[in-house]
């Protein structure tokens, strides 16, 4: 069988990354197509995963409506090239619609439910659109629910663990308790209207936190020079295990956000949307805080610091996590091959 991944983001290579290794494994052709976007590239180097860039991501709405019609017109050549019996991605923007046009299935993953312009492009022409914990769109017949956060993918402890010695590597000493920071461009389609966190709120988290222990920031936009002694040492590959050991983590964002949680660690959300899975992790897992202000959230993050059995208490609550949710990896590889039995592509035979 033959299969095409589509990335666009850069957490998308870890959500796909362990089913395209189930996939080659087993003697299947994968094709993967990329999107200069943050650490993407960077990403699927470090992991080892061949790829074709086919856009670059453009630096604002028109741009970025230039750059889908570039892309999809590329996607097209490879697609007609390779010819997969089933195309993957997350949202779809670019192979739902080609797919629709070359009679090519797509599974596409969701848990942006606030993305509707994406979903308008995308989905729309989705074979089967599939979904996790929390998700509160309905898409009838198409739509396949698994159980479970969607980080789980790759972050399970069937797929990960943490390993303190890219840590200490980089000067960071996992046993010493550190709060983690990150901050986000907000540059998507979807982030109009959004804004990061200052310089002058960095500095402020830092006067405030830094009696609890080392304050590590990982910012997409450069930091102003007061803050650099503040910034990440960690190499953009071994993110999650800089996550895995912190004390604490505050995010701007849902997937680090997400991924913080399914690694056990105590997570406050200084900005994000209302998406589904992290209202059930606020509301129903309560692992994460969605503090209505950014003074509300370093009093929440003053509060869980300073309990002393805090990581011991955050992971009993992982485990309930990790008990109710599916294989999602084994999952995906379930979905292509649904979709390639279902649907076969004309000629593929």
């Amino acid at each position: 069988m033959k299969v095409l991944f589509d990335f666009v983001h850069p957490a998308q290579v870890h959500f796909f990354k362990n089913a395209i290794r189930c996939l080659k494994q087993r003697g299947d052709e994968v094709v993967v197509t990329a999107r200069q976007k943050d650490v993407t590239i960077e990403l699927l180097k470090a992991l080892d995963i061949e790829h074709t860039c086919i856009s670059e991501k453009g630096s604002n709405m028109l741009a970025m409506g230039f750059e889908l019609l570039a892309r999809d017109l590329k996607l097209i050549k490879i697609v007609r090239k390779f010819k997969p019996d089933v195309m993957v991605g997350r949202v779809g923007v670019s192979i739902g619609p080609v797919g629709k046009l070359l009679g090519v299935p797509t599974v596409i993953y969701d848990d942006m439910e606030k993305a509707r312009l994406q979903a308008a492009i995308g989905m729309t022409f989705a074979t089967y659109i599939c979904t996790g914990l929390g998700y509160y769109r309905d898409f009838g017949k198409r739509h396949v629910k698994f159980a479970g956060l969607h980080v789980l993918s790759y972050l399970s402890p069937k797929y990960f663990r943490p390993d303190p010695e890219p840590l200490k590597k980089a000067g960071l000493d996992p046993a010493d308790k550190y709060i983690f920071v990150r901050t986000v461009s907000w540059g998507a389609s979807h982030d109009v209207g959004k804004t990061g966190s200052s310089d002058d709120q960095l500095k402020k988290i830092i006067d405030r936190l830094s009696k609890f222990g080392r304050v590590v920031i990982s910012s997409e936009e450069p930091l102003g020079e007061s803050l650099k002694q503040y910034e990440n040492p960690v190499p953009v590959d071994q993110m999650h295990n800089l996550l895995a050991y912190a004390g604490l983590c505050l995010v701007e964002g849902g997937t680090m956000a997400a991924e913080a949680v399914a690694l056990g660690v105590p997570t406050i959300c200084l900005e994000t949307y209302d998406f589904g899975y992290l209202n059930a992790l606020w509301k129903d897992y309560e692992m994460i805080s969605m503090p209505d202000s950014f003074d509300a959230a370093l009093d929440e993050a003053e509060r869980l610091l300073s309990k002393p059995d805090l990581k011991q208490f955050w992971k009993q609550k992982q485990q309930r996590l990790l008990d109710e949710s599916d294989d999602v990896t084994e999952f995906m590889v379930e979905m292509i091959d649904r979709a390639a039995l279902e649907y076969p592509v004309a000629g593929n035979e």
